[in-house]
């Protein structure tokens, strides 16, 4: 009872201070985020950036969005080799893009939607959401149980699960912000889904399924969906894409 007790308050806590870091974040100022982010110099511990040729393309894809997405400070873009087919944004105003995920595009177009996805998160602040709940839970686990504790980590994973809807959620604003940029700098929105069609088409080969209730991303084909209706709904074409310059 004791500990069903202790599970109670850390998940109702994590809930509720979770609500707290949302509504701290959208009451930031952009002067008072970029002053925040400027103390973060992290070593995440991607790997090694390489390729500084192709660095530089996806920089000056970056820097294109600038007058379709108003961010209070400059993104900086790191290329580094690897397989795995993926981005994100990391506080300190920094993108890392994976080699794999320009192994998995065809298009300009189809690698700039990922961009700017990327950038919406920086524009939603995400990362800051994503950051301020993970020191919730660290230190609730903590109080609870010690910070050494195996229950801790079980602890985490729980509540990583029950937040995946929410991730998913996040995720669906920065594919929608992530059309309107594109729209902004094409004039039509083709190759927003050729990456999640790609990946479909992998799991399908594959014969595996993921278990996207459980992940942080939306279901494949969910987002192919959503996205299509979006741009129908406003109106948004979709031509033919351009070659992928960055090969």
């Amino acid at each position: 009872m004791l500990v069903t007790g202790v599970l109670v308050f850390v998940f109702i806590g994590y809930w509720a201070l979770g609500l707290v870091v949302d509504v701290a974040v959208d009451y930031l100022s952009d002067e008072q985020e970029a002053s925040l982010l400027t103390e973060f110099d992290i070593d995440w511990g991607f790997g090694e950036e390489s390729m500084p040729d192709e660095q530089a393309k996806l920089q000056d894809l970056v820097d294109a969005f600038k007058p379709c997405l108003s961010l209070p400070y400059p993104i900086t873009v790191s290329l580094v080799e690897s397989d795995m087919v993926n981005a994100m944004a990391v506080p300190g105003g920094k993108m890392v893009v994976f080699s794999g995920l320009l192994d998995s595009l065809s298009s300009t177009n189809g690698l700039m939607f990922i961009l700017a996805h990327e950038l919406g998160h920086f524009k939603n602040r995400d990362h800051l959401r994503l950051m301020g709940r993970g020191i919730v839970l660290s230190i609730l686990a903590t109080l609870a149980f010690g910070g050494d504790s195996g229950i801790s980590d079980i602890l985490a994973s729980t509540i990583n699960l029950r937040t995946a809807k929410y991730s998913q959620t996040r995720e669906s604003q920065a594919d929608k912000t992530a059309l309107h940029a594109l729209q902004c700098h094409f004039g039509h929105v083709g190759g927003a889904t050729e990456l999640f069609e790609s990946l479909k088409s992998q799991e399908e080969e594959s014969d595996f399924e993921m278990l996207h209730y459980f992940d942080t991303h939306p279901e494949l084909q969910q987002r192919i969906d959503d996205l299509d209706h979006l741009s129908q709904e406003l109106g948004f074409s979709q031509e033919k894409t351009q070659e992928l310059i960055t090969q």
